[in-house]
């Protein structure tokens, strides 16, 4: 898995110590990591059972398994078209598509037009940044004295709740803008991972290019279709994540289901609930990054890595050694639709297991102490918001534990 990211995925900050320093920071990275491994993520024992399962690198999902999301490798002929899953799941589709998820990308011209924002310019070090949206099109303008250069907006990543990224194209090659917009901000600000760029020539400073294996990645996580035959082509993309980018090509399972095999239909679709914990919070992960995948790129220290929901909640102390079923990203969020923010609408999930004696949540005994202070608004004591540097926003902590006035971000 790259360790660059596209918008705002992660990447290590610009800039590394070299030498002596650099070995140093190497050691402590792994060091780090192996203490992960050891306490929290190891394939651990449990008393009379086998062995529980151990997160993995996203990388290692792709390889093993048949679908994954972001896998690339089937042929085309094996997907059906959203519009395919409709009949049978009526409802789930006609949610989905208001979800975050399904926002997370949109292709710019024609009828799909650049989201305005209140400030589109910005004066960084040399170069200003200016954008300019007209009814043929977005451009980014960039210059430095007397020198400019601009690149057509193609594609605009984010569903705009934090910011959105621009994806440039010039020359046939896709670029990571230099610059996103920021809700928080209401204006342009340098993308997440990027630097302050040094005076040069005036075409570097539009942004960074992407290479095929980097935008087939960021491609697979904000669009859906846009790998086939493990080639990326971000003219095929649709934009936003859809059906099969979760559930994988479902040709197969809908002729199976047209010819009354339900058994083959169930066998020829993945379904992620019927996912063990670990694996599911793996899967959410492929795109949100697994535990593993944290580690391995070198984001697991500092406030950054809170937008990595599912190394964050593996670390809670509710997740236990072998993970917990009650715990998973799909036990508080449905997929399928918009994303609740009122802190109340959790708090059954806590109290199935934190409910106070003689009180238990929906006939699920209480598997752990009542909470002291409340019971209602749980998540807001006990997830945190923090703000992610270079993100003008807070995001909500997916470690869950409890939170001593005063303490520093915990890694």
């Amino acid at each position: 898995m790259p360790v660059t990211r596209l918008g705002f995925f992660a990447r290590p900050p610009a800039g590394a110590a070299s030498g002596r320093i650099a070995i140093l920071r190497a050691v402590s990275r792994w060091i780090f990591a192996l203490a992960i491994a050891l306490a929290v993520f190891g394939a651990a024992q449990n008393a009379g059972n086998v062995s529980q399962p151990a997160p993995k690198a996203t990388k290692d999902r792709l390889r093993e398994q048949s679908w994954w999301p972001t896998k690339g490798t089937t042929p085309l002929h094996a997907y059906a078209g959203a519009t395919a899953c409709r009949p049978c799941h009526a409802e789930q589709a006609s949610t989905q598509v208001r979800t975050p998820m399904a926002q997370a990308a949109l292709r710019v011209g024609g009828r799909s037009q650049l989201p305005k924002i209140d400030s589109s310019t910005l004066q960084s070090g040399p170069y200003s940044y200016r954008i300019s949206s007209e009814s043929h099109g977005a451009r980014l303008i960039v210059s430095s004295g007397d020198r400019s250069v601009s690149a057509k907006i193609s594609w605009v990543f984010g569903a705009g709740v934090h910011g959105r990224t621009y994806i440039l194209e010039s020359s046939g090659n896709l670029y990571e803008s230099q610059v996103s917009s920021f809700a928080g901000l209401r204006g342009l600000d340098l993308t997440p991972g990027h630097a302050p760029m040094e005076p040069g020539d005036v075409k570097n400073a539009l942004g960074e290019r992407l290479s095929s294996s980097t935008g087939a990645w960021c491609f697979g996580c904000h669009t859906t279709y846009s790998s086939m035959n493990s080639k990326f082509d971000a003219a095929r993309a649709v934009p936003g994540v859809h059906c099969e980018a979760c559930h994988g090509p479902g040709a197969d399972h809908i002729r199976e289901i047209k010819a009354g095999q339900m058994d083959e239909a169930s066998a020829a679709i993945l379904n992620p609930a019927r996912l063990g914990p670990v694996d599911s919070v793996d899967f959410c992960g492929a795109c949100h990054r697994t535990a593993i995948d944290v580690v391995e790129a070198e984001v697991s220290y500092g406030p950054m890595n809170v937008r990595f929901q599912p190394y964050r909640l593996e670390k809670s102390r509710c997740w236990g050694r072998g993970g917990d079923a009650r715990l998973t990203c799909i036990a508080c969020h449905d997929p399928h639709q918009p994303l609740v923010k009122d802190a109340r609408s959790y708090d059954r999930r806590c109290l199935s297991c934190h409910a106070s004696s003689g009180n238990e949540a929906h006939g699920v005994a209480a598997s752990a102490p009542a909470c002291k202070k409340a019971a209602a608004n749980c998540t807001s004591c006990h997830m945190p918001k923090f703000e992610a540097p270079g993100m003008h926003a807070q995001f909500t902590d997916h470690f869950i534990r409890v939170v001593r006035a005063g303490e520093s971000y915990p890694n």
